[in-house]
């Protein structure tokens, strides 16, 4: 369905009728189909929404420049144009950042947030220098370290369908949206801006993840009101759903509240 989210429109996939709502946010340089591969089995008992972040997919023509803070209005917009009051958000890498600088805004939207591979402090160097190679060079040189931050080494050479789409998106995006994005990422705002969240909370951290480790993981769930859970996926690297989507959606079943049939 298309929406309107703050400046620009966006297109969200629901799958589900009933249960508890839950909204997924995409990884910079995807879209809403990174969500694909576990949407069917997070939409047992619940409502699950996966939206294009502004400059991303369907949303590519939203306005520039990119800021964490219209992201994270953009997130509460969703929310509001889909009659939502309060869900439980889940987002990765990027799409992590946003849930959380919604969360610090809106925190009362949120009945639990879930961080996979997302980080609570940017990297402004290497940011920046991500934003420099789109701008001199185009897309073509990102490529490659792209998917080697994203990807198992085994992934990559069997060129899996995960593999392909994300190759996909990454070569086809714009370079000045992404200079921009990655340029407003680095703004993020949020170290030890939740310690006061009031909702559950947790975080995944990828077995193989090559942006952020374990460690990493597990220091970002201790800064979250209330001590967020930590999770380990086996084997998953940074763009974990489309390595390992049953065990992500394992995690994510063991976590979320559903609607359960009874006899």
């Amino acid at each position: 369905m298309r929406i309107h989210a703050s400046d620009h429109e966006t297109t969200v996939t629901a799958r589900g009728t009933r249960g508890p709502a839950v909204l997924l946010v995409h990884s910079l340089g995807l879209d809403r189909r990174m969500w694909d591969p576990v949407l069917d089995r997070l939409a047992t008992g619940r409502r699950v929404f996966a939206y294009d972040v502004r400059g991303h997919g369907s949303a590519a023509g939203a306005p520039l420049p990119f800021t964490m803070a219209a992201a994270g209005a953009d997130l509460v917009a969703v929310l509001d144009a889909l009659e939502l009051g309060i869900a439980h958000v889940a987002g990765l890498s990027l799409g992590g950042a946003i849930a959380q600088t919604a969360a610090v805004a809106a925190p009362g939207r949120f009945a639990s947030l879930t961080l996979l591979g997302a980080p609570d402090r940017p990297v402004p160097a290497a940011f920046e220098e991500r934003a420099r190679i789109a701008e001199t060079g185009g897309m073509e040189p990102l490529v490659g370290p792209t998917l080697e931050r994203w990807f198992t080494a085994a992934a990559l050479e069997a060129d899996t369908e995960g593999v392909r789409y994300a190759r996909d998106c990454v070569a086809s995006f714009d370079p000045v949206t992404w200079a921009s994005i990655w340029r407003g990422y680095g703004g993020l705002d949020v170290y030890q801006r939740l310690r006061g969240f009031p909702a559950p909370a947790l975080a995944l951290a990828g077995e193989a993840d090559a942006s952020i480790s374990i460690d990493g993981m597990a220091a970002i769930a201790s800064r979250i009101g209330g001590g967020a859970k930590l999770e380990v996926v086996p084997g998953a690297p940074h763009i974990q759903t489309l390595e390992r989507p049953d065990e992500v959606a394992d995690a994510l079943d063991r976590f979320l509240p559903a609607e359960i049939d009874i006899p």
